[in-house]
């Protein structure tokens, strides 16, 4: 079962959901339907939180997930959470520079959790189980013409266009190469 107020796996016969507090039973008093067994659809790749290049912000960065289907390249963006930002204030008043860090990924950590909780209600296994992520559809683009959208910079730059915007995506060398590798052998 999952809850159906913020998509975290919930125990069989549990009454609330240990993440949220949410009640584990609908409005008509039934459990919550727990995720279909059979797929949504193939995932091809799928890149976690992948921040967004050349964007000011001092601790709650814009997070990017990238999901490529059979037929659509997609770029999801998570509804900018304030945890990080919260734990970099409270740390510089009460602790000065190394609170702040502190303070920083603490609340950080927790963003990385409701993001994580946010992608259980359309991801297992590498597998769509429903299509919950368009709602945090930021790019979409078709296979065919991903071509024309699509160039890597610099060794660590994803650079997505559609002629009057260019969002530029950025991961570890290693996250980086990967996709680069996927892209080049099954999509382009």
């Amino acid at each position: 079962m999952h809850c159906s107020n913020c998509g975290t796996k919930i125990e069989e016969g549990a009454v609330f959901c240990q993440n949220c507090g949410a009640s584990a039973k609908d409005e008509k008093g039934a459990s919550v339907k727990s995720q279909p067994k059979n797929s949504a659809g193939e995932i091809l790749y799928y890149g976690q939180d992948w921040i967004r290049a050349k964007h000011f912000a001092i601790a709650s960065l814009p997070y990017h997930d990238i999901l490529v289907t059979k037929d659509k390249f997609y770029i999801l963006q998570f509804p900018k959470t304030s945890g990080g930002t919260w734990g970099l204030i409270i740390g510089l008043v009460l602790f000065n520079i190394i609170g702040a860090a502190i303070g920083a990924a603490i609340g950080n950590s927790s963003d990385r959790k409701k993001r994580q909780n946010a992608r259980n209600a359309w991801l297992l296994e590498n597998n769509l189980t429903s299509e919950n992520y368009r709602e945090y559809i930021f790019v979409e683009i078709s296979k065919d013409k991903l071509k024309n959208h699509l160039s890597f910079e610099k060794d660590k730059y994803i650079v997505v266009g559609d002629g009057e915007k260019a969002i530029r995506l950025k991961k570890s060398k290693k996250e980086f190469t990967n996709f680069k590798t996927f892209i080049d052998t099954y999509v382009l």
